[in-house]
């Protein structure tokens, strides 16, 4: 038993440091209908990628706008269905830049029964 514990630690140990590179930057809750809702991200950091990860219900992106502090702007075509549990692709920021100010995302939610999908976008 107490190896047990000794390999489940082990493998904590290895397994927090991967996690631990993407930060939760902004969350939002998606309405059943077309909604376009924006992230104002907090602070000042240096960003390389994105992820924008869907639960409880699929959400359907349709586009993605990304502005940074210094006024620079990058458009993400993501265009696809998110379901639950699932995230878009790593998406990589341009320039040298890279301070996100905000993320704004069309997007709807696409269940059959009425209820709420939630958004998070992490970077790292």
């Amino acid at each position: 038993m107490r190896f047990l514990a000794l390999v489940l630690v082990a493998c904590l140990g290895f397994a927090t440091p991967a996690a631990a590179e993407w930060r939760l930057i902004g969350e939002r809750e998606v309405l059943d209908r077309v909604d376009r809702d924006t992230i104002v991200v907090e602070g000042h950091q240096q960003f390389e990628r994105i992820r924008i990860c869907v639960y409880r219900q699929p959400v359907h992106f349709i586009d993605a706008d990304i502005t940074y502090h210094n006024g620079g702007h990058q458009d993400i075509s993501i265009a696809a269905q998110i379901r639950p549990g699932g995230c878009t692709r790593d998406i990589d920021l341009v320039g040298e830049d890279r301070d996100i100010a905000t993320i704004s995302m069309l997007y709807e939610e696409n269940s059959r029964r009425r209820g709420r999908a939630h958004v998070r976008v992490f970077a790292e």
